[in-house]
C-alpha cells in the first residue's frame, strides 16, 4: 500500500466456506460523529440516566467559551473546557464549570472528574477545588496528563 492509499483490504474468514470482506478507511470527521453517536447509543445500555451540562458564552454573537460535561449516576465528568486565549484571566472558565458542577448537583451528582494537559490548564482546576489523582508524564512528547477529582456533595 502507498502512503497516498487511504484504503486498506483484508479478509476475514468466518468458516471454511465462508468469508466476508471488510475495508479500512481513513475517518473523516462525519465518520468520527458516526462513531461517537454509536458508541454513546451501546453505552447507553448501561448508563441510561445520562444529563448533558454543556454550556457556552457568547460575545458579539460568538462563542468564546464553553464546557462541554455530562454527569452519569453520581459523576459529572467534564470532556471539554475553553477559553479563547483574549478571553481567559476573566473568570469565564470558573463560571462554565461552577455552572455545570451546580446543575449537575442538583441533578444528583456527587463527584465530578476531568483530565488536562500540561499546556491546558493543570493549575486552574486546583483552584477549583479539583484534587490531583494521577500524572501521566510525557505521554505526548514533552507533555504530561494529568487526571483530577472533586467531590460535589
Amino acid at each position: 500500500m502507498n502512503s497516498a492509499d487511504n484504503n486498506i483490504n483484508s479478509s476475514a474468514e468466518n468458516t471454511a466456506e465462508n468469508s466476508t470482506e471488510f475495508t479500512l478507511h481513513q475517518s473523516t470527521d462525519a465518520d468520527q460523529e458516526l462513531i461517537h453517536a454509536k458508541l454513546r447509543a451501546y453505552n447507553h445500555q448501561f448508563w441510561r440516566n445520562t444529563h448533558d451540562f454543556s454550556f457556552h458564552i457568547e460575545h458579539d454573537g460568538k462563542i468564546i467559551a464553553g464546557i462541554v460535561a455530562s454527569a452519569t449516576f453520581e459523576t459529572l465528568e467534564v470532556e471539554f473546557l475553553f477559553v479563547d486565549e483574549e478571553f481567559r484571566g476573566r473568570g469565564l472558565g470558573t463560571q462554565l464549570l461552577h455552572t455545570a458542577e451546580d446543575r449537575a448537583r442538583a441533578a444528583g451528582a456527587r463527584h465530578a472528574y476531568l483530565n488536562t494537559y500540561s499546556f491546558q490548564a493543570p493549575k486552574f482546576y486546583p483552584k477549583q477545588g479539583y484534587r490531583q489523582l494521577f500524572c501521566v508524564e510525557r505521554c505526548l512528547g514533552p507533555y504530561n496528563q494529568y487526571f483530577f477529582w472533586k467531590d460535589l456533595a
